[in-house]
């Protein structure tokens, strides 16, 4: 299985967590375009991948994490809403099972 990288951007173009309270953590998602796409994988339009983070609340998503998780490089996910919100389905799962 692969990892993703996301690329840091210059300040103009930085990438955006975004960020939901669950179960007194918090849930940091960040989506990107993917870099390397799959020609093999079923599906039309751009390649998205996400990250996941969970930190305490309040902590903010650079903070030390309790878990975190990546899109599955194998799986085609569309759009950038359709990956964030698995992004978060993803986070609320890691949430659930601490």
């Amino acid at each position: 299985m692969g990892t993703i990288t996301l690329k840091h951007a210059s300040k103009g173009n930085q990438r955006e967590w975004k960020t939901q309270e669950y179960h007194g953590k918090q849930i940091h998602v960040c989506t990107a375009r993917r870099v390397n796409q799959n020609d093999e994988l079923p599906g039309h339009g751009q390649q998205w991948d996400f990250k996941v983070r969970i930190t305490e609340n309040g902590a903010g998503p650079t903070a030390h994490e309790c878990a975190s998780a990546e899109s599955d490089p194998g799986s085609f996910y569309s759009t950038q809403a359709v990956t964030e919100d698995l992004g978060f389905t993803k986070g609320r799962e890691l949430v659930e099972g601490m």
